[in-house]
């Protein structure tokens, strides 16, 4: 009997692979954050698939040490420069463009609290993911797994709001000005010039 051909498409998986976002879309600054809200849910995605699998708890196969370093590099390197924009930028921008909105600046205060969680989460998901890349096994598999797990979900919760409710009124209520000001700062983070 032939395999049906669905069935071996399914198992079949590309490798995770982060496109890089366009240096000119810094002007958009927002359409810059949202775009990299793309790539970190890819990132999410394919730690949720790792832990589902339970890929993460033994030396890597073959197929999935090149998503281990890709999600590695984008928790290191890229996680924490998108969180500053976020909190050095985009919140208190968003603060002085919508002063006395109480749900807005709830909202702000709790996404700030799950920043704060996200980079206490980091160390153990980074130290098992180092541990995988060097060849071994996860060393403190339970905490590597919980902290894996809990990143995954407020990711997916952080995201929902940002998307839907921070990033639309920084749309709406953002002046040209803002917009060059925060693109600009985010080009520095980044080392880059700002597109002209």
């Amino acid at each position: 009997m032939a395999a049906d051909p669905r069935t071996s498409r399914l198992r079949k998986r590309e490798p995770l692979s982060l496109e890089l976002i366009p240096e000119n879309l810094l002007r958009e600054p927002i359409e810059y954050i949202f775009a990299d809200h793309y790539r970190l849910r890819q990132v999410v995605a394919a730690m949720d698939r790792l832990l589902i699998e339970g890929l993460f708890v033994s030396p890597l196969a073959e197929d999935n040490g090149s998503d281990v370093a890709v999600v590695r590099t984008y928790l290191v390197d890229e996680l924490p420069i998108h969180i500053a924009d976020e909190e050095e930028d985009l919140f208190p921008c968003l603060e002085q463009r919508c002063p006395g909105d109480g749900e807005t600046g709830q909202i702000l205060a709790t996404l700030r609290q799950e920043h704060v969680e996200d980079f206490a989460l980091l160390p153990p998901v980074t130290a098992g993911l180092d541990n995988l890349l060097a060849g071994g096994a996860v060393r403190e598999g339970e905490l590597f797994e919980a902290s894996a797990a809990r990143f995954v979900e407020t990711q997916r919760r952080h995201i929902i709001w940002e998307n839907n409710i921070v990033l639309p009124l920084a749309r709406r209520y953002f002046t040209v000005d803002d917009m060059a000001n925060m693109g600009h700062n985010m080009a520095a983070r980044r080392n880059i010039e700002y597109p002209a």
